[in-house]
């Protein structure tokens, strides 16, 4: 068990949560992408308020709790905030993720990344041959959501981009102020 304990009133409504999970399959990914350091985040959520987040899962995407499914089990976490956005933009994209929980996984396209990734990041962007609109993976659930409200952040589809994406200081800050 870990002992921080996060302050549900320092992360925002609008917030994406990076997460540290450890999966090999896509750090591999990432790296051979090029992310370098950013690439050990490989999973990504938006906070609707609180210790609720929505994020792509298998089977479906859900709404979870940051301090008991990530926090307590001592997972890694960055908190960070788009730049230049106000309260109501901020609560938009998060109505937006809210909307999107129980939309299924796109297992599809989460298999492509590694095959792209082996053969080339210009494969990477072939990859809307797979992309399913009905169907999300977590780095595109929570892209969506910034798309819908105008926020064009990677110049690229939805489907194209992973956690790591995120781990960009000049589209989000870094939130450290988050623990009690």
């Amino acid at each position: 068990m870990n002992n921080k304990q996060i302050d549900p009133n320092k992360v925002r409504v609008g917030d994406v949560i990076l997460v540290a999970s450890g999966t090999k399959s896509t750090m591999d990914v990432q790296r051979k992408l090029g992310y370098g350091d950013s690439c050990k985040w490989t999973h990504v959520a938006g906070s609707i308020g609180g210790y609720d987040l929505v994020e792509g899962q298998i089977p479906k995407s859900r709404v979870c709790n940051l301090q008991k499914d990530y926090v307590d089990k001592g997972v890694e976490i960055r908190v960070m905030r788009k730049t230049f956005q106000d309260d109501n933009e901020r609560i938009k994209v998060a109505l937006w993720w809210a909307t999107m929980n129980n939309t299924p996984y796109d297992y599809l396209l989460l298999a492509w990344f590694p095959l792209a990734a082996w053969l080339g990041r210009p494969l990477l962007y072939m990859q809307n041959i797979f992309a399913n609109k009905k169907r999300l993976i977590c780095s595109e659930l929570i892209a969506n959501g910034f798309y819908k409200q105008g926020y064009n952040l990677f110049n690229r589809p939805a489907a194209d981009i992973v956690p790591a994406d995120y781990d960009d200081q000049k589209l989000f800050s870094i939130v450290t102020d988050i623990w009690i």
